[in-house]
This record gives structure tokens, C-alpha cells and sequence, in this order.
């Protein structure tokens, strides 16, 4: 069985296509429109070109899904159109003239889903989860295969980025900023601090941030699933990017053209959350909600037969 699931996200929109074998899920195809929902929402309302740009996208989607000979196609929405006013209207239009249905899940549902989608990937049983997408970040703290606690904020790296940077490079004013937004959101986790020795980061800020790391430690031969690295060298990070302003941009143009506005404001605030949290140890993985959603799908679907 083949299934497509498309994960319509603040910053991109993305289609992950899998064959189902056994009960294993093997990626077979990888497409991804850089749409910036953030960019259209007005006063709380999607815009009409907002709209278009995802009906136009999910559309191009289908084709490809289409043309693969896909059995299942299903879509899901986070933060994208979580609290967007006009959301029931923009899923009815998307039907009527897609055919696609946009179910949009709730922040708790994201975060059990991202746990759902990683973990076992990991080879800790004790740790942190940290998702951070566009329009928000989803943390699940774990022990022996089961949730403890999990939380989601308004804190995405599209979001900062919109919020408190006028420039590409945020400087001194808007980098104190965005951590203290950072620290308002997080301080009432009380089960937050001191929590962890590891943590998995999910998600494209997460992925960006690895690749820039694998590029200024000079691991680049090195996969991205299961990449670790010690959670200070992200203070490295931002000290190499941030000072040196324009050599820095050049340096993400280079690594992640496609967010170099969004990667610094989205590294200010884990590395907020990860001080807070005590972690030392930092492990990427490439899977999260999407894998975690679309493994709920297909027992659903079977459940039905």
C-alpha cells in the first residue's frame, strides 16, 4: 500500500510519500513548497492569496501522488491554521475544489504525535522531545516509552522571525527580545528544568541547525538521522553567525538558503529551552508528526475495514 500524508505547516507545506511494507514505512518520495503562511495572515484572518497558495500547492501535491499511483492521500494542518478566524472556510473551499480534506490537529495532538513519530528512533529512553516548526513548539518530555508531559507554545522560528526581526541577522535589541519571549512561555513549564541529559530535536529548524553544525565542525559526510552533538555548540553557533554579520549570511545562504531568516531567531530559542531543560546531549531525527499521523491513519483505516 502507498499512502501520501501532507503536513501543512506554518513555513512549508510538505508531502512525504511512503510504501507500506509489512509493517514497516519506507520514503520513497520527498516534496516541499516554501509557502510562509505566517506571511498572509491578517489580523488573525488567512488572506485570499494566502488561501490560493496552499489550494495551488496541495493541488501540484496530488498530481505527483497521483501520478506515483498513490492509494492513500491525507492532509493534516498545525499551527498553520490552528488559530486562523476563517479556518472552517478555507477546509470547506480546499474540498470543493481539491477533493482534499485538511484536518487540523490540536497542539496536545501534535506533540503526541511528534513522540509517536521519533521515538523509536532514539536509543535513549529518557529525555526531551522538542519539535519547533514555523508557528510554534512542541516539547514532550519521555521515560521508558511512555509520555510524562507535553506542552505546546506559540514559539516558532517563522514566528520570531516576523515578531522581532526587521533584518535578516536580529540584532542585540531583538535578540534580548526573543528570549525573553522565549522565557515568558517556558517559565510555568514546571516540569521543565533540570529535566533531561538528552533530547531529540525534530522538525526543518532542527534539521537547518544540524546541517549548519555538520558544516562549521566539519562532519558533513555524516547522516542527519541520528546526528549528535553536545547542546553548548549551539551557543557556538550563534556566536560564529551573529557577530561576523555578513560573512553569517553568506554562511546560511550556503547551508539552508530557504531559512536564512528563520534559522537564527529559531537556535535564540532552543537554546533558551535547552538551558532551561539541562540537557547535554543533542540527537536530530528526520521523523515526527508526520510518521506519527500517518501511523494513526493506517490503523484507523484498518479499523474501518
Amino acid at each position: 500500500m502507498r499512502y501520501a500524508v501532507v503536513d501543512l505547516g506554518s513555513n512549508t507545506i510538505r508531502m512525504t510519500i511512503y510504501d507500506q511494507i509489512n509493517d514497516d514505512l519506507k520514503c520513497i518520495l520527498n516534496q516541499k513548497e516554501y509557502i510562509g503562511i505566517i506571511e498572509y495572515k491578517k489580523n488573525g484572518i488567512l488572506t485570499e492569496n494566502g488561501v490560493i497558495r496552499i489550494i495551488e500547492t496541495l493541488k501540484s501535491f496530488l498530481n505527483i501522488s497521483q501520478t506515483v499511483s498513490t492509494d492513500n492521500f491525507c492532509c493534516f494542518a498545525t499551527a498553520s491554521l490552528r488559530d486562523v478566524k476563517n479556518s472552517k472556510s478555507i477546509i470547506k473551499r480546499v474540498k470543493n475544489e481539491t477533493g482534499i480534506k485538511i484536518n487540523i490537529i490540536s497542539g496536545g495532538d501534535e506533540a503526541r504525535l511528534d513522540f509517536l513519530g521519533s521515538y523509536s528512533d532514539l536509543d535513549f529512553n529518557e529525555g526531551l522531545i522538542i519539535d519547533m516548526g514555523g508557528g510554534s513548539t512542541e516539547i514532550i518530555r519521555f521515560q521508558n516509552c511512555n509520555i510524562s508531559n507535553l506542552v505546546s507554545m506559540p514559539i516558532g522560528s517563522l514566528f520570531l522571525y516576523k515578531k522581532y526581526v526587521n533584518e535578516i541577522i536580529p540584532n542585540k535589541r531583538e535578540i534580548k527580545s526573543i528570549k525573553s519571549y522565549v522565557k515568558k512561555q517556558i517559565i510555568n513549564i514546571e516540569w521543565l528544568p533540570n529535566s533531561c541529559d538528552k533530547v531529540c530535536l525534530i522538525g526543518g529548524t532542527a534539521r537547518a541547525m544540524a546541517r549548519l553544525h555538520q558544516e562549521l565542525f566539519s562532519r558533513q559526510k555524516e547522516n542527519l538521522q541520528g546526528y549528535t552533538f553536545d547542546a553548548k555548540d549551539i551557543k557556538l553557533l550563534l556566536d560564529t553567525i551573529i557577530p561576523t554579520e555578513r560573512d553569517g549570511i553568506k554562511i546560511l545562504t550556503r547551508i539552508c538558503p530557504e531559512r536564512v531568516h528563520t534559522l537564527i531567531p529559531g537556535l535564540i530559542a532552543f537554546s533558551k529551552i535547552l538551558k532551561a531543560s539541562g540537557c547535554k546531549t543533542i540527537t536530530i531525527s528526520k521523523n515526527g508528526v508526520r510518521e506519527g499521523y500517518l501511523s494513526e491513519y493506517i490503523l484507523k483505516c484498518k479499523n474501518t475495514l
